[in-house]
């Protein structure tokens, strides 16, 4: 993975996760935990929530991560659009993963302690960065 895609999901830790069931999109703006090498991105959600229910039913997703709180330019923007399947962390790393997830989210720390809250784990198939209006350049992550 090119170091100035690892940049801007390192240094950042929103997204706009975009899941979709039966042709009907919903986006929601996620926290996310990266592991070291950026390759899968873990989430935190309830499991009665719309987002949970698409994942549950089409696992293919999309999240959008931005370089727009920067004081830069506007020309100088870069969005990364991230696709990738996403399904629930296994169960015996839930508890472990909650935990980190806190250390970097502590505003997450309700979130994780409720029951009913799961860890979800995506793991990245594709990369689209863009770089201002007209600049973009695709990674294909999935080895076929």
């Amino acid at each position: 993975m090119r170091q100035s895609v690892k940049e801007i999901i390192l240094e950042n830790d929103l997204a706009v996760l975009a899941t979709s069931f039966e042709d009907k999109p919903h986006c929601s703006l996620m926290a996310y935990l990266p592991d070291p090498d950026c390759r899968i991105l873990r989430l935190l959600t309830l499991e009665k929530s719309r987002k949970y229910f698409n994942i549950s039913r089409n696992p293919h997703v999309s999240l959008l991560i931005d370089t727009r709180n920067r004081k830069i330019p506007r020309e100088e923007f870069k969005a990364l659009t991230i696709s990738g399947i996403c399904v629930p962390a296994p169960l015996k790393e839930q508890k472990s993963l909650k935990q980190l997830i806190i250390q970097k989210h502590a505003q997450l720390k309700g979130l994780a302690e409720r029951k009913d809250s799961t860890v979800l784990e995506v793991s990245v198939e594709s990369l689209l960065l863009l770089e201002g209006a007209e600049k973009a350049r695709f990674f294909d992550l999935s080895g076929s």
